[in-house]
């Protein structure tokens, strides 16, 4: 029988839900504002409602569902399943969301950081399959990361390994908001990039995008921008590549998106910054998985901790599993 695993990304914005093959292809995806399910017993309900909404629309039985993964932006107890807590969400406190969640659905549920399940993502089906050591990082309100290091997800003795965006760059440079200075999510994330921005574009309105679209427009003072977050970054990474040695920095996050502006400075930094040996061996590419990612990488906990090898099936085809008939069986 085929299997088919749900992974849930939860983000400050939207809640994306979806339904994802062994192979990593994800059929069908439903679309929550985070807005609306902030408070958990509202998640809950919500998340629930949308994946058997999902698996009547595919024509799939619960038996076909393998599992649920989930990935939260915040602090997580993968082995209880439980959100720590949520610093953009008020009301996630110890929350035990996996229970609730298999309480409401009737199979198992498991639950990790959102930027480690970007990582396990890029490595089982995206930009650093078949590394054994890679760093993954994402680029947008925060700067995110999850470790690849001798073929499996690192999480650290506590659980709370990968915190890329908090690693100092410039111990007198901007404020974190985290408390501390010089972090480099206070250099390149959104308000990092922003402040630059302010600094040599104007003080009119400004995003990411506007930034990118005024680069590849010709403005001198956008391809500044980003050539400086190209610099905070290469700093970044040459401390990453001479601590771990990896084979692969990905870099994804709606930031990525401005590649071809901040990657040649990116590169030249860590060419001249981290030893020669390592920085041979390291290739720093984007991630290929796109706004996807979260949802793959969750479904991805599902087959690697639940699923007996001997019981995946890969489909041939994802038409039948999209066009399915009803299944009233689910309920």
């Amino acid at each position: 029988m085929e299997k088919w695993a749900v992974g849930i990304d939860f983000g400050g914005t939207n809640i994306k839900v979806g339904l994802v093959s062994r192979g990593g292809i994800l059929i069908r995806q439903q679309v929550l504002r985070s807005s609306e399910f902030a408070a958990p017993a509202a998640f809950a309900t919500g998340v629930s409602d949308a994946v058997k909404t999902l698996c009547r629309l595919s024509g799939l039985r619960r038996s076909q569902i393998a599992g649920m993964g989930l990935g939260a932006p915040g602090p997580v107890d993968g082995a209880r399943g439980i959100v720590r807590f949520l610093v953009n969400v008020p009301g996630w406190r110890n929350v035990p969301l996996a229970s609730q969640l298999q309480r409401r659905l009737k199979f198992r549920c498991l639950i990790d950081n959102d930027a480690n399940l970007f990582a396990l993502a890029e490595w089982r089906y995206g930009a650093a399959r078949n590394c054994r050591h890679a760093v993954c990082v994402t680029l947008g309100t925060g700067v995110g990361g999850g470790l690849i290091l001798d073929g499996a997800l690192y999480h650290g003795s506590a659980g709370a390994a990968g915190e890329i965006g908090h690693t100092i760059i410039d111990l007198q440079g901007p404020r974190c908001a985290c408390g501390r200075r010089g972090c480099l999510e206070a250099m390149v994330g959104t308000s990092g990039i922003l402040h630059l921005a302010r600094q040599w574009m104007g003080k009119g309105r400004l995003t990411p995008a506007m930034i990118s679209f005024a680069a590849r427009k010709g403005d001198r003072q956008a391809k500044r921008v980003w050539k400086e977050v190209g610099r905070f970054l290469g700093i970044g990474v040459a401390n990453w590549v001479n601590l771990l040695n990896p084979e692969k920095v990905v870099i994804g996050g709606g930031v990525a998106k401005a590649w071809p502006w901040f990657y040649p400075m990116l590169q030249d930094v860590v060419q001249a910054e981290a030893f020669e040996i390592s920085a041979r061996s390291v290739r720093v590419v984007p991630a290929q998985l796109g706004d996807s990612a979260g949802m793959i990488g969750a479904a991805a906990l599902v087959w690697q901790n639940i699923v007996p090898r001997s019981e995946f099936c890969v489909p041939s085809s994802t038409r039948n599993a999209k066009h399915g008939t009803r299944n009233k069986s689910f309920d």
